[in-house]
């Protein structure tokens, strides 16, 4: 399974399962067809007693009910609350007729959450016979006679997927919906039993590096994804949008700053449009300390970026191993948000980053962004297969020990500030404004191989 793939599946059943009255069930029954574990599976989505989840493929391995038929699924009509697949629809020769299955044995109230790719290579399990375009799941609701309640085609690469919500009867909202699966509360970290994995540098704070920035730089809008206590976001003394799922305020915000309680991913799918007329000047990553959320802040703040836009990325440089687990076990925490530096570093040579020596866990500087770039677009789930799985946990000692990183007050950020000033009240190119960008910082080392 692919990042997209599983984030996809949780977007369905965080807007339409757990907003409906089959979470009001004590039992809800869920059959995941195609449901072998390649590479991960849905099954956490899924915690608790309330959900039976069943798996069933015509594979052995890993699944609960092996289909001797794989167009026919062993259960009554209309017992099942919940069918979803993923992954399967290309690989299955006659896919209407597995389709008209899921519908068979769906409860009237029940979904079918149905991913499949729209491009990307062959790849036989054991054959691959088709992509999927949005017109494809409207044919089949017609076909079937059930409802498509919602598709909508995923731009990240390679696969692009195609997701389709269906049911056989209108969606009915439940009273007061079930919580999200991505906002959890952050209960008290007790501290480490190693003084040393609790550590931070004798260096300026991350604060005083986004005051600097937002003196010099004076943003015509201000965007923080991340906001919880609201200490970085009452920097802000231009217009500034923050974005929390659950955010925690303990002291007072300026005039101008618009909260937004949502995920970034829900911010930037459902606000951005409205709320990012003006494309944001300073944009500050602080949200969860996870790589791959990390990378979709930066994707989607480019997307909405001008070449004068600054991005600021907090914790990159953890002081101790383990800070940097990708499951908190410290008060101290990065994650391992220091592989999103790698990654721009190394799929991104255009960008232009600065990281700083600040406290408590480093600051990187990304400028010369490029709203049409695809990279990071295209190759989404390939980058998080590779940093998140791929890369070690533990950090390099060059991420240890904050190689190359400039001191937190460097002198030579008012230059190229000014660059990005001076970008802001011109048509520039991105390459020109890189180009600048790249003359400013003159003689500052290469970050990665000082």
């Amino acid at each position: 399974m692919h990042a997209s793939s599983f984030e996809n599946m949780q977007k369905c059943v965080e807007r339409f399962l757990l907003k409906s009255p089959v979470c009001e069930q004590s039992l809800v029954r869920v059959l995941d067809v195609g449901g072998a574990n390649v590479n991960g599976s849905y099954r956490d989505l899924f915690p608790g007693a309330q959900y039976a989840y069943q798996t069933a493929d015509i594979a052995a391995e890993n699944v609960d009910i092996v289909l001797a038929d794989p167009y026919h699924l062993p259960f009554p009509d209309d017992s099942i609350d919940l069918v979803l697949s993923g992954q399967m629809l290309e690989h299955c020769e006659r896919f209407w007729l597995a389709f008209a299955e899921m519908v068979r044995v769906l409860a009237p109230a029940g979904f079918i959450f149905l991913i499949a790719p729209s491009a990307g290579p062959i790849h036989r399990y054991p054959v691959d016979c088709y992509r999927f375009y949005p017109d494809a799941f409207a044919a089949l609701a017609h076909a079937t006679g059930c409802r498509l309640e919602a598709c909508w085609l995923d731009e990240r690469g390679p696969w692009r997927d195609l997701v389709g919500v269906f049911r056989k009867t209108p969606m009915q909202s439940r009273a007061t919906p079930a919580p999200g699966l991505a906002v959890a509360p952050q209960a008290p970290v007790p501290a480490a039993g190693d003084p040393a994995a609790e550590g931070v540098p004798a260096a300026p704070s991350y604060l005083e590096v986004l005051q600097r920035v937002h003196a010099q730089l004076q943003p015509s809008l201000y965007l923080e994804i991340g906001v919880r206590h609201g200490r970085s976001l009452a920097l802000a003394s231009c217009p500034a949008i923050g974005v929390d799922p659950a955010p925690d305020l303990q002291q007072p915000l300026p005039p101008a700053v618009s909260m937004i309680q949502a995920t970034s991913d829900d911010f930037f799918e459902q606000h951005a449009r409205d709320q990012l007329s003006t494309a944001p000047g300073l944009a500050f990553i602080d949200g969860l300390h996870l790589f791959e959320y990390a990378l979709r802040d930066f994707m989607h703040i480019e997307r909405w970026s001008a070449p004068h836009t600054l991005v600021v990325v907090d914790d990159i440089f953890p002081n101790h191993p383990l800070q940097a687990r990708r499951g908190r076990v410290t008060r101290v925490w990065c994650g391992d948000v220091w592989k999103l530096y790698q990654c721009l570093a190394e799929q991104r040579p255009d960008l232009v980053l600065v990281p700083l020596d600040s406290a408590p866990c480093g600051t990187l500087l990304v400028a010369g962004l490029d709203r049409d770039n695809r990279t990071l677009w295209e190759r989404y789930n390939p980058l998080v297969r590779q940093y998140r799985e791929q890369v070690p946990e533990t950090p390099p000692e060059s991420i240890l020990a904050r190689t190359g990183a400039l001191p937190a007050d460097w002198a030579g950020l008012t230059a190229l500030l000014q660059v990005l000033r001076s970008a802001r009240h011109q048509s520039t190119h991105p390459a020109r404004v890189q180009a600048a960008l790249r003359q400013a910082l003159g003689a500052a080392p290469d970050p990665l191989t000082a």
